[in-house]
């Protein structure tokens, strides 16, 4: 059997959704890293056992392409596999589709290693488990991309709702974050696609700016400590 690839049946529930019944893209980044550690585990590869040997995955750069967003309570296949190393960090990718094979939405994502009770960063040559990469490639890109002239909305200040269980503010947050503040003429609309750039991790208690950057169709939100440290800067693109 070829375990380069791994599939998830998912269903697209209310609290998935938001008020068009698309799927939050928030939701859709979950269902991302739930994968990825479901497809390690069914090589017996468990986070557990990851932490233990002072090694685990973050997740910093993430880029979604929609041809049509996932809605509710619409059945649909999840499938992720591994793209190898790009540099420091380690590359893995997923697409979406529906019941008849359709491909609604493809993934392409970057991860860190980390030695969760050191913090530091390892090598990809460090990794201790084996790799089994896949060359299938995706629509959706992990860029490099910066606001011209962001203006700041307001601040926000994390709660213990935010935090997941490494400690941090889980990554969806940052994506609820953007949706909050893009403009209503342009959150009507349907996703094309979105990007975002973990920088800077965020704890309970801290706070920061929120800033926004509009062109046509195209929103940039940068999330800045109050040094102008930037913590994740976002890009959302509409139909």
């Amino acid at each position: 059997m070829d375990n380069r690839k791994f599939t998830v049946e998912y269903i697209p529930e209310f609290a998935d959704c938001d008020k068009k019944y698309d799927i939050r893209p928030q939701v859709l980044l979950a269902w991302c890293a739930e994968l990825a550690g479901n497809h390690l585990r069914s090589r017996n590869i468990t986070r557990e056992q990851m932490w233990q040997d002072g090694q685990v995955f973050l997740l910093t750069r993430a880029a979604i392409h929609f041809n049509k967003v996932p809605y509710y309570n619409n059945k649909l296949y999840m499938t992720t596999w591994e793209g190898g190393t790009k540099g420091s960090q380690f590359t893995r990718r997923y697409d979406v589709r529906d019941t008849d094979g359709n491909l609604l939405c493809d993934v392409d994502t970057m991860w860190a290693l980390v030695n969760p009770h050191s913090h530091k960063i390892c090598r990809p040559s460090e990794y201790i488990y084996e790799q089994i990469p896949c060359e299938e490639k995706v629509t959706a890109q992990v860029i490099k991309f910066k606001a011209e002239n962001p203006q700041k909305v307001k601040d926000y200040t994390f709660v213990y709702s935010d935090i997941d269980p490494n400690g941090h503010v889980n990554n969806g947050v940052y994506l609820k974050l953007m949706s909050d503040i893009i403009p209503e003429e342009l959150i009507e609309k349907h996703y094309k696609t979105v990007r975002i750039n973990f920088i800077h991790e965020c704890r309970q208690g801290e706070t920061i700016g929120l800033y926004l950057d509009v062109k046509e169709n195209i929103c940039m939100v940068e999330g800045r400590f109050s040094d102008g440290k930037v913590s994740f800067e976002a890009q959302a693109e509409f139909d």
